[in-house]
């Protein structure tokens, strides 16, 4: 610490940061273009951060304080520099603010008028061309003042390295980097460098037209994939028309394309206003009472005549947890079944099951926002950059900065390129792989012997059940070289660790085998109850980690307390004031389809999600959903699955409601109403509590807040949390003296029981390739869609990045089948087909088809079985399906 003199008053400061970073710290209020506070790259590009050190001017942010210095941030000589400065700047800028779309945002504009700079007459510039090659934004060269502060977001936040800062005839300002536009660029639309950007030189381009200073501004957590991004958004009547981030966690100020610009579907013209009867195979509009009035009526006949078994119900990782809670509440308490279940199954159950098991808790170990400082991280079965396309920039950023990266997957990706080691995977061997690297960790006395001792059990079951799995063997088995997999080992034990993976380990027959795998990996390095370390199932929906810990599933109440645990059951009844709660598990979402086939569930009620394209084999889905007497959608548009329903409801988006999503990380954050609902459509916690009432039960907690104290007070995990708690950036269950859990099992003395190792082996697919069916089909998502795009297939500049699906392979595969890059191609499987464009990927597995799932035009889930079943979670095997092309 040194002791230096600012505007009079002596301060002790730390001597190892910038004197900017300092004044900033003291809430001193220091002009700046360039800077960037996440960044460590000081630029001192703008020169507006200068003060008077010892008398002479000098920019603050390249300046480390010393002892007995002297500053003044507003000496006579600092403040015609900055006049000087901003007058510079102005000359050269396209003065045109009575009509430019950032006026009153704009902080050229606010320095100018707090500094005096008045330029009244036309400028005579020669306007350079405008960049307006992307569909989300623009870039205006004539509106840059050549800051820099995007390119170096881009470079070394954003890590795509897409913008760059170029003299046009004497002109600084930013372009495309070694790109004709920014289109052709690397760049991803994040759009972050346009929410930081000072003037207009990158600017969005509007839907609506607006001033600032007519909108008002709600912060609220994103409805897209599972990060739990914080967005302000700009409103002006009852239309969102900006979005910006928030420097908090999760996201640290960064959002992804979805999250920046993906918003329009909240007003689009298709959204449903009113409720919908089905009469004759044709919808017609109906009021709500008349709708709820159909639905309670046949849910008392349906109980009456089959029984509580016959009813289901699907709830949603798209909704709030007040909502999840409300709905397996009115079917447990009121319906008496516990036939609920939603699209976590299909995706995460395995990973939940296998670390339950091995560690205590069935999700993420550790926080998002760790991925900016891991020093190792393996990544498997995940395109994060895609997927989770924030966290994957903060895992970018952590490989700049010197982290080493392994990826496990099927074909390249983003990160395989600036991998150490990228193992390019075999379909369905992912353990043989994983237990390879333990083989190679155990076998060179590189795990964690003083961990493993004291933190586990198992140890010498699982070094004797991975001795055969040698470099070698895994070799033959995974297509693999040796060598690559026993640098993967070295590395991977050379430091702290951090695991992430996605559904390429969980949609198998072996999905909870391959998680556990994957723990007992990070177990011998001693990577669990670390930060930067951990296992980290990342959850593809906004609040699929919500819907979990609400009890959306058939064999658990809220914070996962068993049904059939007779206590817990006694537990509910008193707590809920009903009787009789089944103590019999349900039955899972394709356990209800199936039970729907063979004509034993006569209704199901469907909020929030789409099984008509995200259950395995379509075409029994399809035939089992005829069957029922109600099929009841609660949902925002109408989805494949609503189009075959007897009853739509009109649900509310994100936006349009109060409540919680708990993200990816276990962190439990508030949804603020943005908007109000369209038309006569109702909030979703209306909705079900209408239909609690008429079905005669009086739930006395009507408010999302008040909803939220009783499901805290029932929810072990949820205990002692309050909206006042969350409200800034959101807390991580559990709770632990009042603070949030950031990363779990931190106090590895205070640990009720050991984590378990536990030996795993290699089993085959089920349904393996062929002469018939040669070749290996596999789904999955991409950056540009979300879901079954149910939102992001009405934004229109989505559409235009993805607007449509096509099938991955490389050139050795379309040799083989004599077809071209752009031709289309014929897909089949044993219980169906689609046609659909072929894209070359060299990257990819030979012999390997990969497929986005999200497009209706082309339905993967046609191709796809659901007899095979993960014996544990009953996640179905999506990623492995033998096909033939035509």
């Amino acid at each position: 610490m040194v002791d230096v003199t600012i505007d009079g008053k002596v301060y002790s400061v730390d001597e190892t940061i910038s004197l900017l970073e300092i004044l900033q710290s003291l809430k001193l209020e220091i002009p700046t273009f360039c800077r960037d506070e996440r960044s460590e790259e000081k630029l001192g590009i703008c020169g507006m951060c200068a003060v008077s050190i010892d008398g002479t001017v000098t920019k603050s942010c390249k300046t480390k304080p010393a002892e007995g210095m002297v500053v003044n941030t507003a000496a006579p000589e600092v403040i015609e520099n900055r006049k000087k400065l901003l007058q510079k700047y102005i000359d050269n800028h396209h003065v045109n603010c009575l009509v430019c779309e950032k006026a009153g945002h704009c902080k050229l504009q606010e320095y100018c008028f707090k500094y005096g700079i008045d330029k009244t007459i036309p400028n005579s510039l020669d306007l350079l061309p405008i960049d307006d090659s992307n569909p989300f934004f623009k870039i205006d060269p004539n509106k840059c003042i050549g800051c820099g502060k995007c390119a170096q977001i881009c470079r070394n936040l954003q890590c795509n390295h897409a913008l760059k800062l170029k003299n046009t005839n004497g002109k600084m300002h930013t372009w495309a980097n070694k790109a004709e536009n920014i289109n052709s660029s690397p760049c991803v639309s994040c759009g972050n460098c346009v929410s930081q950007c000072p003037t207009a030189g990158l600017l969005p381009k509007y839907k609506n037209s607006f001033r600032h200073w007519e909108t008002t501004t709600v912060k609220t957590t994103c409805g897209y994939c599972g990060i739990g991004c914080q967005i302000n958004f700009e409103v002006k009547d009852n239309t969102i028309v900006e979005s910006h981030p928030v420097l908090v966690k999760p996201n640290l100020g960064l959002l992804c394309v979805k999250g920046k610009f993906g918003f329009s579907y909240i007003n689009h013209p298709d959204r449903l206003t009113h409720p919908l009867i089905k009469e004759n195979g044709v919808f017609r509009k109906a009021s709500w009472d008349e709708a709820f009035n159909l639905i309670t009526t046949k849910l008392k006949e349906t109980t009456k005549v089959y029984g509580s078994e016959a009813i289901g119900a699907f709830s949603s990782g798209k909704c709030t947890n007040e909502e999840n809670y409300l709905f397996q509440k009115f079917f447990r308490g009121v319906l008496k079944t516990n036939n609920v279940d939603h699209c976590s199954r299909l995706c995460h159950s395995s990973s939940s099951a296998a670390l339950g098991k091995t560690l205590g808790y069935g999700a993420m170990s550790n926080s998002v926002h760790e991925g900016f400082d891991s020093k190792v991280i393996l990544i498997s079965g995940e395109n994060i950059r895609e997927t989770h396309p924030v966290l994957g920039a903060k895992v970018k950023h952590a490989v700049q900065n010197g982290a080493k990266l392994i990826v496990i997957d099927v074909r390249d990706i983003d990160l395989s390129e600036i991998a150490q080691v990228f193992l390019k995977i075999n379909p369905g061997t992912d353990i043989a792989l994983v237990n390879a690297v333990i083989n190679v960790i155990i076998s060179e006395e590189l795990y964690d012997k003083e961990y493993v001792s004291n933190n586990t059990i198992g140890f010498e079951a699982l070094k004797e059940s991975v001795k055969d799995y040698t470099p070698e063997y895994a070799e033959k088995i995974c297509g693999i070289l040796k060598k690559d997999i026993i640098e993967a080992a070295r590395i991977y034990s050379s430091d702290v660790a951090t695991t992430y993976l996605g559904m390429g380990n969980t949609q198998h027959i072996n999905g909870s085998d391959n998680v556990t795998a994957l723990s007992n990996l990070a177990l011998i390095c001693g990577n669990i109850g670390k930060e930067r370390g951990g296992v980290n199932p990342l959850r593809g929906q906004n609040n699929a980690q919500g819907a979990c810990d609400m009890g959306a599933f058939p064999d658990i109440y809220p914070g996962y307390q068993k049904v059939d645990d007779l206590e817990v059951k006694e537990k509910m009844e008193k707590f809920w004031n009903v009787e009789n709660l089944s103590p019999l598990s349900g039955i899972t979402v394709v356990e209800m389809i199936n039970k729907i086939a063979k004509n034993e569930m006569k209704f199901l009620y469907v909020m929030g999600e789409n099984p008509l394209m995200t259950d395995p084999n379509l075409h029994h889905v399809r035939s089992a959903i005829k069957n029922l007497d109600l099929l009841v959608v609660q949902d925002i548009f109408l989805t494949e699955t609503a189009q075959m329903a007897d009853v739509v409801l009109p649900a509310s988006c994100f936006a349009e409601k109060e409540g919680t999503f708990t993200n990816t990380g276990r962190r439990i954050q508030r949804v603020r109403q943005v908007v109000t609902p369209p038309g006569e459509v109702k909030i979703d916690l209306d909705i079900i509590l209408e239909l609690m009432k008429r079905m005669g039960y009086n739930q006395e907690n009507k408010t999302p807040e008040t909803i939220f104290n009783e499901l805290c007070e029932i929810t072990p995990l949820y205990n002692g949390f309050t909206y006042p708690l969350i409200e800034n950036e959101g807390v991580q269950w559990p709770l632990v003296d009042g603070k949030g859990t950031e990363f779990l099992y931190q106090d590895l003395k205070d640990l009720k029981k050991k984590f378990s190792l536990i030996p795993v082996e290699l089993t085959n697919s089920v349904e393996v390739i062929n002469d018939e069916y040669p070749y290996y089909f596999t789904s999955g998502r991409v950056l540009y869609q979300y879901h079954t795009r149910s939102m992001s297939g009405r934004v229109d500049g989505l559409n235009e990045k993805c607007p449509e699906a096509y099938a991955e392979m490389n050139s050795k595969l379309l040799e083989e089948i004599s077809k071209k890059d752009g031709d289309m191609v014929t897909i089949k499987s044993r219980r169906g087909e689609i046609t659909v464009k072929i894209k070359l990927r060299e990257g990819i597995k030979d012999g390997l088809i990969f497929v986005p799932f999200h497009f209706s035009n082309a339905l993967v889930n046609d191709l796809t079985e659901s007899e095979f079943l993960e014996p544990v979670s009953k996640t179905p095997e999506y990623k492995i399906c033998p096909v033939k092309l035509i």
